[in-house]
């Protein structure tokens, strides 16, 4: 999947207003994200280290934030007269 990611790259840079290349290229990208995503969650070693035999930058997952965690630096807001 990496090699056909790196070709369809070269080639859109040769290419650069080929849109259904572009859209299959990024399919392929997301499916990748989310199988490393899944290996993330499943063993963490062995995806630390097929990511680095692969040579490619993947950010990892996050937690979910919690509405307090994303919010809570905000001050509340007003309520509104109706219920709206």
């Amino acid at each position: 999947m990496t090699e056909r990611i790196s070709y369809l790259t070269k080639h859109l840079k040769e290419h650069p207003k080929d849109f259904s290349t572009r859209r299959g290229l990024v399919a392929l990208v997301n499916k990748r994200r989310r199988l490393l995503n899944y290996l993330f969650r499943e063993d963490i070693d062995r995806y630390q280290t097929i990511v680095s035999s692969m040579g490619i930058r993947h950010k990892a997952p996050g937690r979910v934030q919690s509405r307090e965690d994303k919010y809570g630096r905000f001050p509340p807001q007003k309520v509104r007269k109706g219920g709206r």
